[in-house]
């Protein structure tokens, strides 16, 4: 088995935990966090963020924030970022995911589809076919990205949101939970609503 860490100790590591254990390929050393008194089951605690080992030959980033992950990466460019897939996914082999991509249990990844790296694909996504979903973007529970969309980077999708074929979002957008996507969405925008409106410039 090879080694992995982790980077935080949240809901999103706890989730990235038992992915690990269920692919089985892996085995836990500890994990990072940059508050000493945070806790992660019974892994052991190696330190924080400004200390990781370069010489472990997995790192993976289990926290949410997407803002946090790419501050994080930004100062730690040398790691051994890896990607994890849940076995109870599905991802085409003709799809693209970067390394710091987590796509969680339950996710549909397309064929030609192309997902950045340290981005969140989360519980019963689907992200369709020749969709690009950019660098540390979420996708949030039970959300459908259909045929060739385009989201920027450091975007958060809303859990149970559709976005229709051919839309392009911005970066640094906000689509509210249960939003539906009908029109192209410019960067720095906060959506909600059906259909999905702009209510605020991020």
């Amino acid at each position: 088995m090879e080694n992995i860490a982790i980077i935080g100790a949240g809901g999103h590591a706890k989730i990235i935990v038992d992915l690990v254990n269920e692919l089985n390929i892996y085995k836990i050393i500890g994990f990072y966090d940059d508050n000493p008194k945070e806790k992660l089951y019974d892994i052991k605690y190696l330190g924080n963020t400004k200390n990781i080992d370069k010489s472990i030959e997995n790192v993976i980033i289990g926290i949410g924030n997407d803002a946090i992950r790419k501050k994080i990466y930004e100062e730690n460019k040398n790691i051994n970022w890896c990607s994890l897939m849940h076995p109870k996914s599905i991802v085409s082999k003709n799809a693209i995911i970067d390394y710091g991509t987590v796509v969680c249990a339950g996710a549909i990844i397309q064929t030609e589809a192309k997902i950045g790296k340290h981005c969140i694909i989360n519980t019963n996504c689907n992200i369709d076919h020749e969709s690009i979903i950019g660098d540390f973007t979420s996708i949030c529970p039970s959300s459908t990205i259909c045929g060739q969309v385009n989201i920027g980077n450091l975007t958060f999708i809303g859990a149970n949101s559709t976005i229709i074929q051919k839309i392009k979002i911005g970066n640094n957008c906000i689509v509210g939970a249960g939003s539906v996507i009908i029109h192209n969405i410019n960067n720095n925008s906060k959506i909600v609503g059906n259909p999905g409106k702009i209510i605020q410039y991020i």
